[in-house]
């Protein structure tokens, strides 16, 4: 990542903030650009401190005139980062906390497939053209693998013949997100539909070289990102998940949500510590901070709330009549 030249008294920091990030694995573009912003107010101002109070924070983060709600969470998000980063060295700095309206507000939310959502989607994708073609095999197989062990389809797309280990029933993610590789024990069902898979490809004498694609497209080389996902949506609106071509709905990310919420419902239901085995999910979710997790408890509660509130039993008339 290319930095940018800082000026202001505070311009050494930055550099560290930014170079502090960037070995932890973040992409930060739009931090970096509200860092740079920051900093020529700061040269402007001609702001003396080592260190941020409000008075600079609120200065900075209005300096544009009224800003739209989540682009003020975003600069006050960004004035956190660096607070937290500042405060190691200097004790007084000024941290943004969640009184300031840092949370943005998108109304986002995921959707979670039903168990019988995706046995339509998969029943789907073994029925993709052209017949008796290996592109049905590998698309039942892929969005199946999303499901189960919530990888993101970036990640599945690059695996290689030697990243699957069917006899060990593990499966090596190099250097994703975050430039973190990680190793992931797979379900023995789910080695079985990659050993089916396995058997697909070899019958049409695709390449065996232990660096070769694993997920395949007609023209025998890896599958495209961008292929992949409009397959997911012309199988999700055959089966009605999805509405028409142009409509906002469920995404093929998505199955990468239904396997967190899934595997915290099961751990809610069997009993367990959630919040004890959730830096468990992080790490097999390839998340480089515990807090990405943490978004999957709200929604978990939500579903066991609605849950709850559906199969509630009827009153007893003694209770009606009370």
């Amino acid at each position: 990542m290319r930095f940018l030249a800082f000026s202001s008294v505070l311009a050494a920091t930055l550099r560290a903030f930014a170079e502090h990030r960037q070995a932890l694995g973040y992409g930060d573009h739009t931090l970096l650009s509200h860092l740079a912003h920051f900093d020529r107010y700061l040269a402007v101002h001609g702001w003396p401190f080592p260190y941020l109070t409000r008075e600079v924070v609120e200065g900075w983060v209005a300096s544009d005139g009224p800003l739209q709600p989540h682009s003020r969470a975003r600069r006050l998000q960004a004035m956190r980062l660096l607070g937290r980063f500042i405060a190691q060295t200097h004790p007084e700095t000024c941290i943004p906390g969640p009184a300031w309206g840092l949370r943005e507000s998108s109304g986002f939310r995921p959707h979670i497939y039903t168990p019988a959502e995706i046995k339509a989607l998969l029943a789907e994708a073994r029925h993709l053209t052209p017949v008796g073609s290996l592109r049905p095999h590998t698309y039942a197989t892929l969005f199946g693998l999303l499901y189960c062990t919530g990888l993101r389809i970036s990640e599945a797309l690059a695996l290689c013949l030697a990243d699957v280990d069917l006899e060990a029933n593990l499966l090596l993610v190099r250097e994703s997100k975050f430039h973190k590789s990680r190793l992931l024990p797979l379900n023995p069902g789910v080695s079985d539909a990659l050993q089916r898979y396995q058997e697909e490809r070899d019958k049409r004498a695709l390449p065996r070289d232990p660096e070769a694609p694993f997920f395949v497209n007609e023209r025998r080389t890896r599958c495209a990102y961008y292929l992949a996902c409009a397959t997911f949506l012309f199988v999700a609106r055959r089966v009605g998940v999805r509405g028409p071509a142009g409509a906002r709905g469920p995404r093929i990310h998505d199955l990468r949500h239904t396997f967190a919420v899934h595997r915290l419902l099961e751990w809610y239901r069997d009993g367990g510590d959630v919040q004890a085995r959730l830096p468990l999910l992080a790490d097999y979710l390839g998340h480089v901070s515990i807090v990405s997790t943490q978004v999957y408890l709200d929604i978990t509660a939500e579903l066991l709330h609605e849950a709850a509130r559906r199969f509630q039993p009827p009153a007893s008339p003694a209770t009606n009549n009370k």
